[in-house]
């Protein structure tokens, strides 16, 4: 029987600055979606890479003194590196100057050609470098006789040039039909509601897809002579089918996770939905692709001063935060903190009180203190003594079983934070347990002290399963504490796992934060 398959992926981001935490926050959350299906048994694929074309790049590389080439080549390096120090993993990762997407963007496009969809034409309009994107007047901001980008604050410029078209306006009442009957399409019914407002139930306008006033893009083949650069956002957006050999010979990543795939999700920061929530589904159907399952929009990370800039001095580095406080404990943060659908606010003090309060005095504690107290009494480690269970007892078992149903259903809402909570949940009831049950004035009862510290490790046990999505190696070196080979999800019910194996915990497993 096949397993059900996964397929995730971060945009591919745009190489021109910096990289600052909004990119490790949107790959740590595909990641963690990641981890979380691999233990359901899901066959899972994870795609990211960097967006490598357009004005933007090439000015830039001019503005760097190197060669465009040279420096998205430095680029990915630098994604590639801060991937690995974050211990994010990733199955391909995408660069849009491959030979192999190059080609097979030049086959789209023609076949988009070939079916009617792409016409040559003449745009005149408004136009930002920085956010690759064409707006109206309607839609951008005047002031002082200048017009800006309505979400970035851009300023845009006013440009005449030939241009091929996409024909969106054919598609406009498909769109909206589609949306209709696929409620969930768009994890945010705000954002959803926002598209549909503001773009699609106005019309649509067709779409500049090529332009001719730079060269650093991937060339329409059609031509005899280069004067067409595939816009961006084309190019871009098909990277996810190009990190899967669409249109290649051997395709059998592609029919494994995109025509026969089980779930085909993308997370996307809230300020490219447009792209990705009407002209990727648009492009797809076209073509007559499978869409995406999910188009999973994030908020933005802000800081007691709003929006991170430069020039507040406000902008989050995560080389700093991972340095400081490791890369597990980094992610910990942003995933249970914060709700994917809104905007969070990172505060030094609230990350630091976080780690405190839910790694370290809670669940690190717990596992000290339950290790400590068999190995006191019992060399040879605990059992599972069914029969003589209390109702203290019970009812641990009952909020085991209880937490990680509604983690698991929280996962599967795509809400991170609601599940890492119920985690934490269940180690504080392991906790209230401990005050329960007074296991240090049991050393005369090694009955119940066994059914106390046993019911204890299979409580860690689960606690620990439900961490490692964010902390896997952190909960790995736990399992092997305690004497398990794996971290599974099939083994958090099988009570007897304990019996007879020594607990050997020798370091403190979270230390406070200062």
């Amino acid at each position: 029987m096949n397993k059900k398959t996964f397929y995730i992926s971060t945009p591919i981001y745009y190489p021109n600055g910096k990289l600052h935490i909004g990119h490790f926050y949107t790959t740590t959350i595909a990641n963690t979606l990641y981890n979380f299906k691999k233990l359901n048994g899901y066959d899972c694929y994870l795609v990211t890479g960097i967006d490598e074309h357009g004005q933007k790049i090439q000015k830039a590389a001019q503005k760097a003194n190197i060669d465009t080439l040279e420096f998205v080549n430095q680029a990915s390096e630098q994604f590639k590196d801060l991937w690995n120090k974050a211990n994010l993993h990733y199955d391909f990762f995408s660069r849009t100057t491959s030979p192999k997407h190059i080609l097979t963007i030049q086959k789209i496009f023609q076949k988009m050609l070939e079916k009617g969809y792409i016409y040559l034409g003449q745009y005149s309009g408004l136009y930002s470098i920085s956010d690759e994107e064409y707006l109206t007047k309607t839609q951008a901001i005047e002031k002082d006789n200048k017009y800006y980008h309505p979400t970035s604050g851009h300023e845009l410029v006013e440009i005449t040039e030939e241009t091929y078209f996409f024909d969106m306006k054919r598609f406009n009442q498909w769109i909206i039909d589609f949306y209709e009957n696929n409620s969930k399409f768009i994890s945010s019914s705000k954002v959803k509601n926002e598209l549909l407002n503001n773009f699609i139930n106005k019309g649509l306008e067709d779409l500049s897809v090529t332009r001719i006033s730079f060269d650093w893009g991937i060339q329409v083949a059609c031509e005899s002579k280069f004067k067409h650069v595939i816009y961006v956002w084309l190019d871009a957006l098909f990277n996810y089918l190009t990190a899967l050999n669409y249109l290649e010979e051997d395709d059998s990543l592609y029919q494994k996770y995109w025509v026969n795939g089980t779930q085909r999700v993308h997370i996307v920061g809230k300020e490219i939905t447009r792209f990705h929530c009407i002209y990727w589904p648009i492009f797809l159907k076209s073509l007559d692709i499978n869409l995406p399952t999910k188009i999973l929009s994030h908020g933005w990370i802000i800081t007691s001063e709003g929006k991170m800039s430069k020039s507040k001095g406000n902008v989050v580095d995560p080389y700093k935060l991972i340095e400081t406080y490791g890369a597990e404990q980094t992610k910990y943060f942003f995933m249970s903190q914060f709700s994917i659908d809104n905007d969070g606010v990172y505060d030094e003090i609230a990350f630091k009180n976080c780690l405190n309060s839910d790694l370290a005095n809670n669940f690190g504690n717990l596992v000290n203190r339950t290790s400590a107290m068999i190995n006191q009494s019992f060399s040879n480690g605990t059992f599972y003594d069914q029969d003589n269970l209390e109702s203290l007892d019970l009812e641990v078992y009952k909020n085991i079983e209880q937490y990680f149903i509604n983690y698991q259903n929280y996962f599967d809402n795509f809400e991170i934070d609601k599940a890492l909570k119920e985690a934490i949940s269940l180690s504080k009831t392991l906790n209230l347990y401990i005050d329960k049950t007074t296991p240090w004035k049991l050393k005369d009862n090694l009955q119940r002290l066994n059914i106390v510290l046993n019911t204890l490790l299979n409580g860690i046990y689960a606690v620990a399963v439900m961490l490692s999505v964010v902390l896997p190696n952190n909960m790995q070196k736990i399992s092997e504490f305690l004497n398990i080979d794996k971290l599974d999800f099939n083994l958090i019910n099988i009570n007897n796992k304990f019996d007879n194996k020594q607990i050997n915990v020798n370091e403190i497993l979270f230390s406070r934060i200062k």
